[in-house]
């Protein structure tokens, strides 16, 4: 049931992008992080995607996905989400535009 609900989500909101020769849904989020430095608070833009497990079985850190004139490379390894059918990784966008 949680996967039928994971697989409606992407392809309602997901945004196609181009993955080692297939095109698969990501769901791309920009939040701000906020960390510590000593005694102050830190503000960082960030670039997260989502993308099944299913689509990127080996997911990886230098992996790319081609995504509405940008390409996005994955910095930090790969996490899977609660229930393990979503990868939540930390990502540079490089625009082509």
């Amino acid at each position: 049931m949680i996967a039928k609900a994971v697989d409606s989500l992407f392809l309602r909101l997901g945004q196609p992008a181009e993955y080692n020769g297939k095109t698969v849904p990501i769901l791309v989020f920009a939040p701000d992080e906020m960390g510590e430095v000593g005694f102050a608070n830190t503000i960082s833009p960030t670039t997260l995607i989502r993308v099944r497990v299913s689509d990127a079985p080996d997911l990886a850190v230098g992996d790319t996905f081609e995504c509405g004139g940008a390409t996005y490379r994955i910095m930090s390894d790969p996490r899977r989400e609660q229930h393990r059918l979503v990868w939540r990784a930390e990502v540079h966008r490089h625009s082509d535009i």
